[in-house]
């Protein structure tokens, strides 16, 4: 593994009127503390899945696709399990809620992959850490938007204002479930299937099904959002999600920020 991975203390800004929020960061820390070293055990499973070379495909495209080095921010790092997947990436800023979580990302799976030369790993809240507008080329955002972390206004918004003039950005949301026969089935394939996961992954799925609400998003909601965050030029599509451990339905969004650097 080519690079340095270098612990940063929080630098955090309180918002105004969050008295809620910040009890469910505290609820956030809590349980992600209890499960870092599974879910970074859980990282060898997880890679091998679709829809993470899906995924994986795509970063890969986008940080290639600036011909030339780029600084990218990866909000919500977790364990790291995405920093192999980038490219002409020199500067790498991972910020993660829990330090447990950024533990084991100092240490991320297929390390021997990376090829960013300066990872840089933050401990804070994504919704109101302080970093400097127009400081990077990506951001990216896989799998936190949904327990625990709602997609708001206000984070896209500093998503646009923390890239560069054509920037990219490329994040995932949990899908609000809909009241149709699809839906219903594939709910009751997930409760059929349930039964027959491991006993550990039961465990841990019931451990945060009832520490941390469920955050969804609809696909026009979504699009709202970003047209009102400042992205004129983005993208949405909707994916099934099959991992060993989990199955759903992600919305995704790329988008650009208008202008040149």
């Amino acid at each position: 593994m080519t690079g340095r991975l270098t612990e940063f203390a929080s630098h955090t800004e309180p918002s105004a009127g969050s008295a809620d929020f910040r009890a469910l960061e505290l609820r956030l820390v809590e349980s992600y503390s209890k499960v870092a070293k599974q879910y970074r055990r859980d990282d060898a499973l997880e890679v091998n899945s679709e829809n993470h070379r899906r995924l994986g495909g795509n970063l890969k495209r986008l940080s290639g696709s600036f011909g030339r080095d780029i600084q990218a921010l990866d909000a919500g790092c977790g364990t790291g399990r995405y920093f192999h997947c980038l490219k002409n990436v020199h500067k790498l800023v991972g910020v993660d809620i829990s330090s447990e979580m950024l533990q084991a990302a100092t240490d991320p799976i297929s390390k021997h992959e990376i090829s960013v030369s300066d990872i840089q790993l933050l401990q804070d809240n994504i919704y109101t850490v302080v970093l400097p507008n127009g400081s990077f080329d990506l951001v990216y955002s896989l799998g936190m938007f949904g327990h625990g972390a709602p997609l708001t206004l206000e984070v896209c918004r500093k998503f646009y204002d923390l890239l560069c003039p054509g920037g990219r950005l490329y994040f995932n949301v949990l899908e609000t479930p809909k009241s149709r026969p699809l839906a219903r089935t594939k709910e009751w394939l997930k409760k059929s299937a349930y039964p027959l996961l491991p006993q550990g992954v039961r465990r841990k799925l019931e451990a945060r099904a009832s520490v941390l609400p469920c955050f969804t998003m609809t696909l026009p909601r979504l699009e709202e959002l970003m047209n009102a965050s400042g992205f004129s030029d983005f993208a949405l599509s909707i994916n099934v999600c099959r991992t060993p451990l989990w199955q759903g339905i992600h919305l995704e969004c790329m988008a650009t920020k208008f202008g040149r650097r």
